[in-house]
């Protein structure tokens, strides 16, 4: 009995806990990759970790993308083919970028992360819990979703016709027809099939979770001003005595600190993943485009592969959706920072001092200047921008359609 207490409090040691249920879960996850480094681990174990996440990163995912590049070349003239390879190829890219994001952003990410849970794990009121709890929960269903999403992509993806001996179709530098070629290359493809849907799904998670946790500082600083004089009765003259009025102060440097900090790590967040969502969106619409051109094309197509290229287009179109509705966390930022102004205005503002009335008017200005989250700056990532990017789609596969003709 006291063998299996120790080695569960070994386990437990190991375990990366985060007061964010997404973020418990792909940070012990993304950490199997190495790609998230343990508090435990030494300055050797480090250097380790990062060189066999650097490896697996080559030989998974560039080296998947260098052998479809090369059969794109070997297959050039052939539309039909080279939509099936460039529908891989590119969500190729897009995985790059994430894990390119993470790799090279990975110290400020995670700065971002320790300020967040430093935050929610000292707030101890039942009013904030119930605003971590309510974030939580949004996280929470966006897993679900995301969860659905890779498992409808993959399915479908494995279960439909392929035009090639393997599931992608890639042309490498020995013959993959024969031994042991055809094993090094069935191997390959099969690791990257099931690390790239075990990166985006880990990745994509992480990153809301992150985002959501900034939106629930925002939430945290408006509760704290509307708190600011509770407990702080006031005399007839609607007035505070200088003890209390210090307390106020106090109070409310705290509310400020922690409304620079939550601002500055909403927008650390968006410069860090700005680019990789561009690629994203780039990339889902050249996705989706590509196999609706199959699918209208292909006259050869079976009613198998016919589902399962539905299944795909949806599956790539719900991954668009739910980065827009990651994007609709931090635009609903908004909306948190307008009841940061609103908190202060609601707040006994009229009980207190001439400097702390300024002080509260600096704090309502301050909130009038939100962070958007963007794709690259090109976009400002909503519901709105998700119709945006089906009707680009449809309007990139009509001109495929018109070449074709």
């Amino acid at each position: 009995m006291r063998d299996y207490h120790s080695f569960f409090d070994v386990a437990m040691a190991f375990f990366i806990k985060n007061k964010m249920f997404g973020l418990t879960i792909t940070l012990n996850t993304l950490s199997w990759a190495g790609l998230i480094m343990r508090d435990q681990y030494t300055k050797t174990q480090r250097i380790i970790v990062r060189v066999y996440a650097w490896l697996v990163f080559l030989y998974l995912f560039v080296a998947a993308a260098c052998v479809q590049i090369a059969d794109i070349i070997d297959i050039w003239g052939d539309i039909n083919l080279m939509a099936e390879t460039a529908l891989l190829l590119f969500m190729e890219f897009a995985v790059i970028s994430k894990i390119l994001t993470l790799l090279l952003r990975y110290d400020r990410i995670m700065e971002i992360i320790n300020g967040t849970e430093e935050i929610l794990y000292f707030e101890n009121g039942l009013e904030g819990q119930r605003i971590i709890a309510s974030v939580d929960k949004e996280t929470t269903r966006f897993l679900q979703f995301n969860s659905a999403f890779v498992v409808l992509s993959t399915t479908f993806w494995f279960t439909g016709e392929h035009s090639s001996t393997f599931f992608i179709r890639a042309k490498y530098p020995f013959n993959e027809l024969k031994s042991p070629g055809y094993e090094f290359a069935l191997i390959h493809q099969c690791m990257m099939m099931v690390f790239t849907g075990y990166t985006v799904f880990n990745i994509n998670i992480f990153f809301a979770s992150v985002v959501a946790g900034c939106r629930c500082r925002l939430k945290l600083v408006a509760l704290s001003i509307r708190n600011i004089c509770i407990n702080i009765p006031v005399n007839k003259k609607n007035l505070i005595t200088p003890e209390e009025e210090k307390i106020v102060k106090e109070r409310l440097h705290c509310a400020i600190s922690q409304h620079k900090c939550a601002l500055n790590a909403a927008k650390d967040i968006k410069n860090c993943i700005s680019e990789f969502l561009l690629v994203q969106f780039t990339v889902s619409i050249i996705i989706i485009c590509t196999t609706a051109y199959q699918l209208a094309v292909n006259k050869a197509i079976g009613n198998i592969q016919k589902t399962s290229m539905f299944g795909y287009i949806l599956g790539a179109s719900l991954e668009v959706f739910l980065f827009c509705f990651q994007g609709e966390f931090l635009r609903n930022a908004v909306r948190d920072c307008e009841e940061i102004a609103d908190a202060a205005y609601e707040c006994p503002w009229y009980t207190l001092t001439q400097p702390l009335k300024r002080t509260l008017l600096i704090i309502m200005m301050r909130a009038q200047s939100p962070v958007i989250l963007t794709a690259g700056g090109f976009i400002d990532l909503s519901i709105r921008e998700f119709m945006g990017i089906l009707k680009a789609s449809y309007s990139f596969f009509t001109v495929l359609q018109q070449v074709s003709e």
